[in-house]
């Protein structure tokens, strides 16, 4: 391409024209940097404020009003920079840190892992790198420079995220854990949406949450999400879960606490001993809750009897009037209960109630209620005796045999049917409420079968008897643990679906919710090398506080303990203690705290994000610069 020399500059052009044009544009620009340059130090600075704050646009924002503007800003940022270097640092590094917490927009990791927030703050530190060197390259060279940016960004912005963070947990948090609460409580607790008072036994709860969140969803969850989680999780274990069985880190975390020297011991042990206590309490209110029985078998099975004696007189009433055709399959049955007929109708006629020769009835005939009635219950009766008496074989037949009775006056009466179901008799109510106090030592599969043939009359006596079979059970430590091995019991299992039918689900959660809090009781016990070891570190802090008496006449022996023990990652006991309480909340004072951690989480997520976000502009300075 041709080249043509104008007032000593030499300018490759297609033509003269192009050449001067070049040349003009030249002069204008280099016109509109003396201006900038020309201008007074604080606009400059200004300028070079504005030039952090937009990641090094701020020139190419004023040249969208007029490219001389551009060039203004430059000449006045390339001046300020050579008249003050520390000073236009310093300058356009603030006006970046004064944008950063608006800069959330570009974060582009996420993740409560250690991996995740390692990535997440990656992520910041290379997209306003990215940015800052895109907006330092000239035209043609924004590419390269975003890529040159996010590199350079991520090795000067993480070197600073490293020494902040290095610098708050070995100097500070482990200096400020240790002052008295009375000063602690001198600082305000928030400032502009952010935690600004240290609150140790709270963020190692807040790490805690985190971890357990991680582990049960296994993804990101949004800031304060974690709490909301646990007290969701504590809400459906009851009102005695404290917030240490919220999760395994939340359990693992008191367990070790329980052998260090505080008061965390202490309160572990009052909350095993409430836990234990209650759990008899929390099974039988369960049961009786499903059931309605909340009174003894005996009581129970009372009430239970008028109350559906009481329901159903109007429809036994309506049946003393009707008569059962009898056919081929009820005539079959009279002829099987021949031995049992005389015994029928003698109760009968000591009753007063009409005499109906039953041995005589063929088909077509009609069999009063009354005699099909009372033939049902000399057939129990005859049934409950031979049980007495040892002969199962003639009560499993006289069984069978009043079954198949009623099952055959139920298909030829509706009316009948109902009524049984609803009132089946005392002796049946009684009868089933020994069966129901049996179920728990009877097979699941008998105890199926039987419970099928029962009406809701009877299934209500038999859960009278089986509530009272739980409360022995959960009465003791062996019965507690055999119901809490539940979900290994498929035996078992089984029979408490015969007794609770559609509602064991209930039943099964609350055996799930007490296994949950049977395990604060098998933390604490630790291991005689911890109990040993802690108790070293004890005597060590003793020692290191009677150097530190000895070394007030030494100003120089101080300072160096001083500094070792301001080193140390140790959790004071005051903070441990206070960890404890706040692991051992339960009930209301719990869901309370949970809520109060939402707000902290979410509080202390913006900060670090703040944090990022600084880290960030320092990287995206040392992006900027050429």
């Amino acid at each position: 391409m041709p080249q043509y020399r104008i007032e000593g500059q030499i300018y490759e052009a297609a033509s003269p024209d192009e050449a001067y044009a070049k040349h003009n544009q030249a002069v204008t620009t280099k016109s509109a940097m003396q201006r900038g340059a020309q201008m007074s130090p604080f606009a400059q600075g200004a300028l070079t404020a504005s030039q952090g704050a937009t990641f090094n646009f701020a020139d190419e924002m004023a040249g969208l009003i007029n490219p001389q503007y551009r060039d203004v800003v430059r000449g006045a940022t390339r001046q300020f920079a050579s008249d003050y270097p520390i000073g236009a640092a310093a300058t356009e590094m603030a006006g970046g840190l004064v944008t950063a917490p608006f800069t959330g927009p570009l974060s582009l990791g996420r993740g409560i892992t250690t991996a995740g927030k390692v990535l997440r703050t990656a992520g910041d530190l290379a997209a306003q790198g990215a940015l800052s060197g895109a907006g330092a390259a000239e035209e043609g060279e924004r590419l390269s420079g975003a890529a040159m940016g996010a590199g350079t960004s991520l090795a000067v912005g993480g070197a600073a995220n490293v020494v902040g963070r290095g610098v708050r947990n070995i100097v500070g948090t482990p200096v400020m854990s240790r002052l008295p609460q009375n000063v602690m409580g001198m600082v305000p607790e928030t400032t502009g949406g952010y935690n600004v008072r240290p609150d140790y036994p709270r963020e190692r709860l807040a790490q805690l949450l985190e971890r357990d969140a991680q582990a049960r969803i296994m993804g990101g969850v949004e800031p304060g999400q974690e709490a909301i989680i646990a007290a969701t999780r504590l809400g459906k274990v009851g009102a005695e879960a404290p917030i240490s069985v919220s999760g395994n880190n939340t359990l693992a975390e008191i367990d070790m606490l329980s052998q260090l020297p505080g008061t965390a011991g202490r309160q572990l042990t009052q909350q095993q001993r409430r836990v234990a206590a209650g759990r008899s309490s929390a099974i039988t209110s369960t049961a009786e809750g499903i059931t309605g029985v909340s009174r003894s078998a005996e009581d129970a099975l009372t009430d239970l009897a008028k109350k559906q004696a009481e329901a159903a007189g109007p429809l036994y009433q309506k049946l003393q009037s009707i008569t059962f055709p009898v056919d081929g399959e009820l005539q079959n049955i009279l002829n099987r209960s021949k031995l049992d007929l005389g015994a029928a109708q003698r109760t009968a006629t000591r009753r007063g109630e009409p005499q109906v020769a039953l041995r005589k009835l063929k088909e077509g005939d009609e069999l009063p209620f009354s005699a099909a009635d009372q033939l049902k219950r000399t057939l129990w009766d005859k049934a409950e005796a031979a049980r007495r008496a040892g002969n199962k074989n003639e009560a499993a037949d006289l069984d069978k045999l009043r079954l198949d009775l009623v099952a055959k006056l139920d298909a030829l009466s509706p009316d009948y049917f109902k009524a049984r179901s609803t009132f089946a008799g005392y002796a049946e109510l009684q009868n089933a409420v020994e069966q129901g106090r049996k179920s728990l030592s009877e097979s699941a599969e008998s105890l199926s079968k039987l419970t099928d043939q029962m009406t809701p009359s009877e299934i209500e006596a038999f859960r009278v008897g089986a509530v009272d079979a739980l409360r022995g059970v959960a009465g003791g430590q062996a019965g507690q643990t055999r119901l809490l091995n539940m979900y290994k019991e498929t035996e078992l299992q089984g029979k408490l679906r015969a007794i609770f039918g559609n509602d064991f689900r209930k039943f099964q959660r609350t055996i799930l919710a007490q296994e949950e809090l049977k395990k604060l009781e098998r933390v604490g016990s630790g291991s005689q090398t911890f109990r040993r070891l802690a108790q070293a570190q004890d005597q060590k802090d003793t020692f290191d506080l009677l150097q530190a008496s000895q070394a007030a006449t030494n100003p120089i022996g101080a300072f160096q303990m001083l500094q070792q023990k301001a080193t140390q990652y140790g959790m004071p006991e005051e903070q441990r203690n206070r960890l404890a309480k706040l692991l051992m909340l339960r009930d209301k004072p719990a869901q309370e705290e949970l809520r109060n951690m939402e707000a902290y989480m979410r509080r202390r997520a913006a900060g670090q994000a703040l944090g990022r976000q600084v880290s960030g502009r320092v990287g995206a300075y040392g992006a900027g610069q050429e």
